[in-house]
């Protein structure tokens, strides 16, 4: 595996960027049954312009290409603000997924973050997000809290 670097975004990769993660944010709460279909990414999308209103520069978030010497495999977000941090989003290209790409570039944050004097780091994972709780509690996150929900059926 080739050395993973993370190379700050450009404004035409948040652009992309930006289209992606809220696509993959109305799905992740349809799937986990926050939100209806209908409307989940206008409502991802009106968040994230809240959450960002001066895009790429909006200060304290950070933007990342994740990138290896061969080409990019995906993008990272995290909002540093004094001495701890929250992972917003990692994401790689499907293709590159299942191979420790995740892993490494988990590392190579936390170790940028910590050289910065950052102390900890917190992240928000769907439940039904398997592949990404494992590797988060492989590499040292404990969960915190746990939310749970159950639909009703109800009969008239």
């Amino acid at each position: 595996m080739n050395k993973i670097t993370l190379r700050q975004m450009t404004d035409t990769e948040f652009n992309s960027f930006k289209v992606s993660t809220v696509k993959s944010f109305a799905a992740g709460n349809v799937t986990a049954g926050n939100w209806e279909e209908s409307g989940a990414e206008d409502k991802a999308g009106s968040m994230l312009g809240q959450m960002l209103p001066d895009g790429n520069a909006t200060t304290g978030h950070r933007f990342f290409t994740i990138a290896d010497d061969r080409e990019d495999l995906g993008t990272l977000w995290v909002f540093v603000q004094g001495s701890s941090a929250f992972l917003f989003d990692i994401m790689l290209d499907e293709k590159f997924r299942g191979m420790g790409h995740g892993r490494q570039t988990m590392t190579v944050m936390e170790k940028m973050l910590a050289d910065e004097g950052i102390r900890e780091i917190e992240l928000h994972v769907f439940g039904h997000n398997t592949p990404a709780r494992a590797l988060y509690q492989k590499i040292g996150y404990l969960e915190t809290d746990v939310t749970m929900k159950k639909k009703l059926l109800i009969t008239l």
